[in-house]
């Protein structure tokens, strides 16, 4: 029948010690024994004739005698061998303590070194912090989850991935700058409407007044603004239709000559435009049909149409400049862009703003 072979493992920190003949005495159940040889894993006991079984386990006190002082370790020893004919005892230490191992240590380097051992020595080495700290070693990639694994690489590279996300919004700024200033053309101006009238002054005097503000629905006969003539007479100028006060073209307290504009009126059935101003150098870019975004400044809201007519300045039409009440600036001309959906003529007079792309590479939002 065969036999099962019986391994025991004896733990690391007890394996190979070197083994000492430093006298010491052992005492167990209150009776000393010499001690024939000892080490940090454990010790061999002579003189021992007890009955007792490997494997149990009962308390040790070891007695070392240095020059000047007896100091006293207490362990738990298990039983390994026993031979009851010699009356040895093979012990070896069970649960001990960092403090513990430290101190025995000490003891095996003090002896092998020649050193004279203190007391305070003894001590300090008790109270000292004699645990091992284990490194922070990244496990083994099969041991660690895959969350692990990607919170690592994650925090490795968070830097980069910084630095990679800035890159790309500089990149990002600078192309949206390039197409801005490349294809995106701007012009402010107003809103207008192409059957629109102008009330303009019946003779020379000073405006003294506005009874309607932009945006008003007025009816025939309406009083839309009072003029104080040179002789001192006051008349009233009157609206003709059912129409949308427009812009004020003259500011109170202005000297008027006659027929200079006073204010314009739309149609209440008419169409809206919007005219833009923009400068010579980019209108000459500006072709018709391209696509623009009003925005108006009153509000948030965007309106889109696209170009209807440009005027550039040494053609643009003195009456229609009148009709509007627009002043076009040296090198600049005027832009009439056409809305895709109707914008109400109660807006007329309102300012504006307006984008004008060249190329349709990104929709306006």
């Amino acid at each position: 029948m065969a036999t099962q072979l019986s391994i025991t493992h004896e733990a690391a920190s007890q394996r190979q010690h070197l083994r000492l003949r430093l006298p010491i005495a052992a005492t167990i159940d209150g009776q000393d024994y010499p001690v024939g040889d000892w080490s940090v894993g454990g010790l061999r006991v002579s003189e021992f004739h007890h009955d007792v079984v490997v494997g149990q386990v009962f308390p040790v006190s070891l007695r070392f005698a240095f020059e000047g002082f007896d100091m006293t370790f207490d362990a738990d020893a298990e039983v390994r061998h026993h031979d009851p004919l010699a009356g040895v005892i093979g012990l070896c230490f069970a649960e001990m303590t960092p403090q513990r191992l430290a101190i025995l240590h000490y003891v095996i380097d003090a002896y092998l070194s020649g050193e004279v051992v203190s007391a305070g020595d003894v001590l300090q080495v008790v109270h000292r912090d004699n645990s091992a700290r284990m490194r922070a070693a990244a496990l083994p990639e099969q041991q660690r989850s895959r969350g692990q694994a990607l919170l690592d690489a994650i925090k490795r590279n968070v830097g980069l991935a910084l630095i990679a996300c800035a890159g790309i919004a500089l990149a990002i700024y600078i192309v949206a700058n390039l197409y801005t200033r490349t294809f995106i053309v701007s012009g402010d101006g107003a809103i207008v409407s192409p059957q629109g009238q102008i009330v303009r002054a019946p003779g020379a005097g000073v405006l003294v007044g506005f009874q309607v503000r932009p945006g008003d629905l007025v009816e025939p006969g309406a009083v839309l603004a009072t003029l104080e003539r040179v002789d001192g007479r006051v008349t009233n100028l009157t609206s003709g239709c059912l129409c949308v006060v427009g812009e004020r073209l003259a500011q109170l307290g202005e000297n008027l000559a006659k027929a200079a504009p006073v204010i314009s009126l739309a149609p209440l059935g008419g169409t809206t435009r919007a005219t833009l101003v923009v400068r010579l150098k980019d209108i000459r870019k500006v072709e018709i049909g391209d696509p623009v975004a009003i925005n108006f400044f009153n509000d948030t809201t965007t309106v889109m149409g696209r170009v209807e007519r440009v005027d550039l300045p040494g053609f643009t039409d003195p009456t229609k400049l009148q009709r509007t009440g627009l002043q076009v600036p040296e090198l600049a001309g005027t832009v009439t862009v056409r809305f895709n959906r109707e914008v109400p003529v109660a807006r007329i007079g309102q300012p504006v703003s307006g984008r004008i792309r060249l190329y349709q590479l990104f929709p306006f939002y």
